[in-house]
């Protein structure tokens, strides 16, 4: 597994990989700030995670700092990379199954697709805990709920897991989840100024152009212009008529979406992780911003779907892998032509987010649709 990321690290040209590692650097300034001035970053706009996200980018600048900072970084990415890797094993072992033992491979080449995105960043790590929360929720809910708690307070998205449990594993899941949030919330803040300087960020965030709302207007500023592409927060935004409104409709369509997932929960009561991989799903295709590193959260979790041989979501799992390897051509190997709305880039990036948009409609659909009650116990 490990080795076929390290291959493609040192296949892909150097300026490549400049992109895929570039907020390394970024990082590693924020740890130098949370270290010696004993305050998270709260007038850098870039500075968009929850508080728990600085104390994980601090620990590779205490192991190594400086130039050493990266290769730190890079190892405990593998360490996630691996965890996760031997828990979906040792789960599909233990099933026995042939359809069980998928979920390994979709999780190896997954990341393998995605490239080295997945070890520039940090979101393999908030996987991990992810997979942990879903693997140990029927036998370990009170680790599964500190697992999801370190999820969330490291980039939110972790909460979808709760979505789909039913009691009394909701109830101890939920009061471990909160009862180590609450501690961690309160060290966190405590330590310095700026915990939640992040949200006042995200909120004043536009419509990212990698987005698949953003999509449509790309396609039409290639023919008709009137819209322009300026960097802002870290990320490139479209700008123009009609921008505001699609933003505002992407929220009201990810509320939307919460609801029909609410109402499948209740009328279907599907797998958890089922549930949890429509939600991802729904959350990637409505959100202002899409980027590319975030696609490993629907890798992860179809991983774990994968482990059930009676999962709703089987038929989705290839559509995500090839999600994967569409978002690896858009970025890092197309972006500068995706980044300028040059008609290469845009296309690559009209056929990804036109699949994960299918992926993610059909994925709920067989949720809705699902005949039976599955009771699949986890690890």
């Amino acid at each position: 597994m490990l080795m076929v990321v390290f291959t493609g690290v040192t296949a892909l040209p150097h300026s490549m990989w400049d992109a895929s590692a570039a907020d390394l650097t970024l990082y590693r300034g924020w740890a130098d700030l949370m270290v010696h001035q004993h305050s998270f970053p709260l007038h850098d706009e870039q500075w968009q995670y929850p508080p728990a996200a600085g104390a994980l980018l601090v620990v590779p600048w205490l192991l190594g700092g400086g130039h050493a900072y990266s290769w730190f970084f890079f190892a405990l990415v593998a360490a996630a990379d691996a965890t996760v890797a031997s828990l979906l094993i040792r789960a599909a072992r233990r099933d026995g199954g042939v359809a069980a033992r998928t979920g390994p491979w979709i999780w190896t080449v997954g990341v393998a697709l995605l490239g080295r995105v997945c070890y520039g960043r940090f979101d393999a790590i908030v996987a991990a805990t992810a997979v942990l929360a879903l693997l140990w929720t029927a036998r370990r809910p009170m680790a599964a709920g500190a697992a999801a708690a370190a999820g969330v307070l490291l980039k939110l998205w972790p909460i979808v897991i709760l979505l789909g449990l039913r009691r009394p594993a909701l109830r101890r899941v939920s009061l471990a989840a909160a009862v180590v949030g609450a501690a961690a919330t309160a060290a966190l803040t405590a330590w310095g100024p700026g915990a939640w300087s992040f949200l006042r960020f995200q909120s004043e965030r536009g419509l990212q152009i990698e987005s698949t709302a953003a999509t449509p207007l790309l396609v039409a500023r290639l023919t008709h212009g009137g819209w322009n592409i300026a960097h802002r927060y870290g990320a490139e935004e479209l700008i123009g008529p009609g921008v505001f409104t699609v933003a505002r409709g992407c929220l009201a369509a990810t509320l939307l979406g919460g609801v029909i997932l609410l109402l499948a929960w209740w009328r279907m009561r599907p797998p958890a992780a089922d549930l949890a991989l429509a939600a991802v799903l729904l959350a990637l295709t409505t959100s202002r911003v899409l980027s590319p590193q975030y696609v490993v959260w629907a890798v992860a979790v179809a991983a774990v779907c994968a482990l059930n041989p009676h999962t709703t979501q089987r038929p989705i799992l290839g559509l995500i892998l090839t999600t994967a390897l569409l978002t690896q051509v858009e970025f890092p190997f197309v972006y500068d032509r995706v980044a300028t709305g040059s008609w290469p880039g845009v296309i690559v990036l009209a056929l990804r987010n036109g699949l994960l948009l299918y992926a993610t409609v059909w994925s709920v659909i067989r949720l809705w649709r699902g005949e039976k009650v599955f009771r699949w116990q986890s690890a």
